[in-house]
This record gives C-alpha cells, sequence and structure tokens, in this order.
C-alpha cells in the first residue's frame, strides 16, 4: 500500500506572511504530520516494510531549491533565502 500525501493550504495568505507550527506525532505505530494543529496526512508505521521508523532517527532541515514544487529557480528566484526556526521541541512518552 502507498499512502500519498495530502496537500494543504492555508484559508487565506501565504505561509511565509507569519509564523506556523508545524508538528509531527510519532507514535509506535502511526505518525501525523500538522499545521498549526490542523492533520494534513498520517499513515501506518507498523507494515514490515517501514522498520526503518522504528530505528533511531535525526532532525533534518532543509531550504531546498528546484523540483516539482515550486519548481527550478528562474530570474525571479530570490538568492540568498533562508528559513527562520524559532524553536524545536522533542517531547517523548515515558
Amino acid at each position: 500500500q502507498q499512502d500519498q500525501p495530502k496537500s494543504y493550504s492555508l484559508s487565506e495568505g501565504t505561509f511565509a506572511d507569519e509564523f506556523h507550527v508545524f508538528s509531527i506525532i510519532w507514535t509506535e505505530s502511526e505518525i501525523k504530520w500538522l499545521v498549526d494543529d490542523n492533520e494534513f496526512h498520517s499513515f501506518s508505521i507498523t507494515p514490515a516494510d517501514r522498520s526503518e521508523f522504528q530505528a533511531p532517527f535525526y532532525l533534518i532541515f532543509n531550504v531546498a531549491v528546484g523540483g516539482n514544487w515550486p519548481g527550478s529557480p528562474d530570474g525571479t528566484t530570490v538568492f540568498p533565502t533562508q528559513m527562520q526556526v524559532d524553536y524545536v521541541r522533542v517531547f517523548q512518552e515515558i
């Protein structure tokens, strides 16, 4: 089974207009993605072919350029660019 990510759009404005809270809730059986407390995707991590989600991991933040979204850079692309992160919190249930 292939899970296809769902898209998420703001009701108005663009993401760059203000800060947003991006969350991941990762349990033993499922991962959920949220933006400003609105869940937009989830999938089960219990199948054997998803065992990598049961292993240790690192958080990586990346400002990607090009690809399918928003497309390859051109003369209108603003460089240098930046990602502003106010904070990162990781919680673990005990």
